[in-house]
């Protein structure tokens, strides 16, 4: 068990001479009785010192982080330190390490990622994390100007933790992520985008696009500020992608460059902001040209702009009966086409297999190779001088 591991490290260091602790969101989490994945190890010990101790990796060796793989587990494990001041307002442009775990915890950003935890799983509370957790507050540690200057992605962190455990935002932290909401420009969108996505996966995420509207955050969140205020006053919250295409429909269909989406995400945003703008009803034609999954976010997308009744099993049933899904289902294969015509393959195959299609979806013939081949031999004429243009 990774948490044991952990433990076990910690005791190892200090066995070593280095005084360590278990620091930041497991301690959190296991005061919370809530699960946890990613441990970090705060330690006196410095980086080449561990390096020469342990089988790791100076993965983050500027800001003295390295990586341990102990008892079959990896961990980051990071000198105590002071941070220098930043110029990116993400990362400290240097840091001063320090032998005093003081120094460390207070560099942090909010009580409750503050606590330290001994092998023993002794707490150590320095901050007064404990206090607000039973509170249910967030609040920075020291002040949240200087918290935010340091690492701006910190006023997201807030509106994240926000949206995973309901914990209010302390009125100071509150007035101060509004003061300093223009820091956002700063941030890569990278970094802005993976925020945002846990942001929305969280229970509490209508408290969380409240604290967005009410900080102005939502400014700086490009194309995202209709659907954020209008998502606010629905009861029921979205999933991401369908957060996301609602949010581009109420921009009128356009995804500013400035969002890293993949390539596939941006065409399933775009496409399904398209249909629910141009085509809210999905007809059978609309299932074939954008397939199931972007029929269904563009039908989600209207339901949650109370423009269409939630249609997903309909569609979902409507789609499964398509006669046909793709020009490769075509009863007529395009070689046996092909020989019907004593014609070599060329642009008039695709334009005819198209409307094949269509006549199809249309039900004016059926998906046979009997229907199509009478079909052809019924349109023969008229294909045959579409073919010599």
């Amino acid at each position: 068990m990774a948490f044991e591991a952990a433990k076990n490290l910690v005791k190892d260091l200090k066995r070593k001479g280095f005084e360590s602790y278990l620091v930041g969101g497991v301690v959190r989490d296991f005061l919370m009785k809530r699960p946890f994945s990613d441990i970090d190890i705060t330690t006196k010990a410095k980086p080449y010192e561990i390096l020469k101790l342990y089988k790791s990796v100076p993965t983050g060796l500027k800001y003295g982080t390295v990586t341990i793989l102990f008892d079959n587990h990896k961990f980051e494990v990071t000198t105590f330190r002071l941070d220098g001041p930043s110029s990116d307002f993400r990362h400290p442009d240097s840091v001063i390490y320090s032998d005093n775990v003081l120094d460390d915890v207070n560099r942090r950003d909010f009580t409750m990622n503050g606590i330290l935890m001994d092998e023993f799983q002794n707490i150590y509370d320095h901050v007064s994390g404990i206090k607000d957790i039973k509170d249910k507050i967030i609040r920075t540690i020291g002040n949240p100007d200087e918290r935010f200057n340091e690492d701006a992605l910190r006023i997201l962190r807030a509106v994240y933790f926000q949206s995973k455990l309901g914990f209010k935002i302390h009125e100071d932290t509150l007035s101060s992520m509004k003061r300093n909401n223009h820091l956002l420009k700063e941030l890569k969108m990278e970094r802005v985008l993976t925020e945002m996505i846990k942001i929305l996966k969280g229970p509490f995420l209508k408290d969380a696009l409240t604290t967005l509207i009410n900080c102005e955050l939502h400014n700086y969140l490009p194309g995202l500020k209709k659907g954020i205020e209008y998502v606010q006053t629905l009861d029921e919250m979205p999933y991401v992608d369908t957060f996301f295409a609602l949010s581009f429909t109420l921009n009128d269909g356009i995804i500013p460059s400035t969002w890293p989406f993949s390539n596939i995400h941006k065409n399933k945003y775009k496409k399904a902001s398209y249909l629910a703008i141009n085509h809210p009803e999905i007809t059978d034609h609309i299932l074939y040209q954008y397939g199931l999954e972007i029929s269904i976010l563009a039908n989600k997308v209207n339901f949650y702009l109370k423009k269409a009744p939630h249609l997903e099993r309909k569609i979902t049933s409507e789609f499964k009966n398509l006669p046909v899904k793709s020009i490769v289902d075509l009863a007529l294969t395009s070689d046996e086409i092909v020989e019907f015509y004593h014609k070599k393959p060329g642009a008039w195959l695709g334009k005819l297999q198209r409307q094949l299609v269509i006549d199809i979806l249309d039900k004016k013939i059926k998906n046979t190779k009997e229907d199509i081949i009478k079909y052809l031999e019924r349109s023969e004429k008229l294909w045959n001088k579409q073919l010599e243009k």
